[in-house]
């Protein structure tokens, strides 16, 4: 890439980790130059080349090298190996409030802030008035920071950081705080941005990812293990999540397997579920005449862990039932990340819904769409019911919060917890409105 903006060659990144600080001291005086670090390589190899208008995400498990990455970028610290080279004028967002100085009014801090970027106190004139409406925190512009809210903090600053209109902005996790409409005025902002403006954005927030970045690097234990679609990218790294989330069952799965065999189960003829998540008691309330066991929740044959509008969602419940059970209803229930329920539905929505249960073991299986709901993180509530309404009936077990997902909206903004269509518009001139009068 001969344009290259952002050049990071053969990167390589470690540090000395000592038990003890005084160990700093011994290991420079010790006449047979003893070693008493630990070296910790936070980045291995890594090499990529970003070119002019380009919007780069990164993400990646905490500890897989982001933040170290960051400081390469921005001549914070240097590379033990490889070298990095940047051109143009950097302006970067790596913590709330980097060079404020608390004392200070938001004022006094631009003004501070844009003159370490180069800006002269006449150019930040020109500015400030843009800056102050772009930060929106009212007649706390001329208040001590120190009174600030985080929120403010990054408003504030990120208004500070974009008015020097830099050729390189980096930007670490300052879109998630804030309110929503500010989040949406920085998206808005940086899409503008991005046509001359190259950006490097590390975010936990899938959704600014999807919607602002062009290309993604998935980073694990230091190296580039993806490169390339956002989509894709987000995909894998949620896969890592729920792999390590999911590690801990998968152990003791193992360990429990070099004991006494259980007895055996009855297994469905469809399929092997050996495989499906096994449902705790502790996850488990209800009835217990019918019992979930096991269940599996599934997107065009795969685990789910990133879904958007359209996704066809798959459950799959592996039932326990003690004596053959009619009027049985089959639902579920999503949730966001502070526990309200956003959506569900049972099977008496069906027109000729399955109602009766065989004793013994089955595989109950059902589908529903997901439909546009605001970008966030969600767990499904699966479970079983009897009865002969959805507001009368006796609940036999639920399994609660069993699998989360991360929900995108690329290129759309969500104005509530979900969008809803409009029916009809029609737009008529006054000429019209008063010959029909």
């Amino acid at each position: 890439m001969p344009d290259s903006v952002i050049a990071v060659r053969n990167v390589s990144k470690v540090y000395a980790l000592y038990s003890k600080p005084v160990h700093r001291l011994l290991e420079v005086f010790h006449p047979a130059g003893k070693k008493y670090h630990t070296p910790f390589r936070a980045l291995d190899s890594i090499s990529f080349e970003l070119g002019k208008g380009e919007a780069l995400g990164i993400i990646g498990r905490n500890g897989s090298g982001k933040s170290s990455l960051l400081q390469l970028i921005t001549r914070i610290q240097h590379p033990t190996s490889g070298t990095v080279e940047v051109h143009g004028r950097i302006s970067a967002l790596l913590e709330l409030g980097a060079g404020f100085n608390p004392e200070f009014t938001g004022r006094e801090n631009v003004y501070l802030n844009t003159a370490i970027q180069g800006l002269s106190e006449e150019d930040t004139d020109a500015r400030f008035q843009r800056i102050a409406e772009f930060a929106d925190i009212g007649e706390f512009i001329d208040r001590p920071v120190k009174t600030y809210s985080s929120g403010m903090y990054v408003r504030l600053a990120f208004a500070a950081a974009v008015s020097v209109q830099p050729e390189v902005l980096i930007v670490d996790e300052a879109l998630a705080v804030g309110d929503i409409f500010f989040q949406q005025k920085c998206m808005t902002h940086m899409k503008k941005m991005m046509a001359g403006c190259t950006i490097v954005l590390v975010s936990h927030d899938m959704h600014s990812i999807v919607n602002l970045c062009n290309r993604v690097l998935l980073l694990e234990n230091g190296r580039i293990t993806f490169d390339g679609d956002p989509v894709q990218a987000v995909s894998l790294y949620t896969k890592i999540l729920h792999d390590e989330q999911f590690s801990s069952g998968r152990k003791k799965k193992m360990t429990a397997a070099t004991a006494d065999p259980p007895p055996a189960v009855e297994r469905s003829p469809v399929e092997d579920i050996s495989e499906w998540l096994s449902v705790p008691p502790e996850k488990r309330s209800g009835a217990g005449q019918a019992v979930i066991e096991r269940l599996s929740v599934t997107c065009e044959g795969k685990p789910v862990n990133l879904v958007q509008k359209g996704d066809l969602i798959n459950i799959r419940l592996l039932v326990h039932a003690e004596t053959a059970l009619d009027d049985i209803i089959f639902g579920y229930n999503i949730r966001d990340r502070v526990g309200n329920a956003v959506f569900g539905e049972n099977s008496l929505c069906l027109n000729e819904p399955v109602s009766h249960l065989a004793a013994g073991t089955s595989v109950v299986e059902y589908t529903f769409y997901w439909p546009e709901v605001y970008p966030d993180t969600y767990t499904i509530t699966v479970g079983i019911g009897q009865g002969l309404t959805a507001l009368d009936h006796v609940i036999q077990c639920w399994a609660h919060n069993m699998v989360s997902m991360n929900a995108i909206a690329p290129g759309r903004a969500v104005h509530g917890m979900f969008n809803n269509n409009l029916v009809s518009l029609a737009v008529s001139s006054s000429g019209s409105a008063a010959s029909a009068l």
